[in-house]
């Protein structure tokens, strides 16, 4: 029963001290740097912006900002076909993963160039501005761009950046969850043996 015990704990430990060095893992700190898979997506279309230099887990704040609107007319008049509306800023959050790094899906819906920059909330590392233009869809009319329609031209597609998980802790999690098992089966054994003896 003493050996069955204690090798049970040896199979808790291992399974611990197993999974110590993979939930202690530091990661060197990016450099900070900010980043769109799209620079020129169409109106909805959605890309990815990406901002690194973070502390690890920290709440990041996205900032759009719209530099301009709308299309001027190209059919000649001076006057523009489409009045730029400066609208206020937009902001999205989103946490840094252990490497301090964010990927957040986004679209645009109205048409325009937009900055958008990243601010961490407790570092206070501000990373951008990078800037992104939603052209027009050409409608049938003259050549003339449609535009904005008013309302919130933004759209988060996505959420929280995936951090994941380190692939070590969940082998070590596996091996030691085993171990465990093991463990308790041999206690059972070795139970049943006793009482078989006993009864003998």
């Amino acid at each position: 029963m003493k050996k069955t015990l204690a090798a049970l704990a040896l199979a808790g430990s291992i399974a611990l001290v197993g999974s110590a060095p993979a939930m202690a893992a530091t990661y060197p700190a990016l450099p900070p740097a900010v980043g769109v898979s799209d620079g020129t997506p169409a109106p909805g279309q959605t890309f990815v912006f990406t901002a690194q230099g973070f502390l690890p887990g920290e709440t990041i704040t996205i900032t759009i900002t719209v530099a301009t609107t709308g299309a001027a007319n190209a059919g000649g008049t001076a006057v523009s076909a489409k009045i730029p509306v400066f609208q206020a800023p937009q902001t999205l959050s989103a946490t840094a993963d252990a490497q301090g790094k964010i990927s957040v899906p986004l679209a645009i819906s109205e048409a325009g160039t937009y900055s958008i920059t990243a601010k961490g909330n407790t570092s206070g590392v501000t990373v951008g501005p990078v800037t992104v233009t939603v052209a027009a869809a050409l409608a049938n009319t003259g050549g003339t761009a449609a535009g904005t329609t008013g309302g919130a031209p933004l759209a988060n597609t996505g959420g929280l950046a995936n951090t994941g998980a380190d692939s070590g802790l969940i082998l070590w999690t596996l091996v030691g969850a085993g171990a465990l098992a093991a463990g308790a089966t041999s206690v059972v054994v070795v139970r049943r043996r006793a009482k078989a003896e006993v009864a003998a």
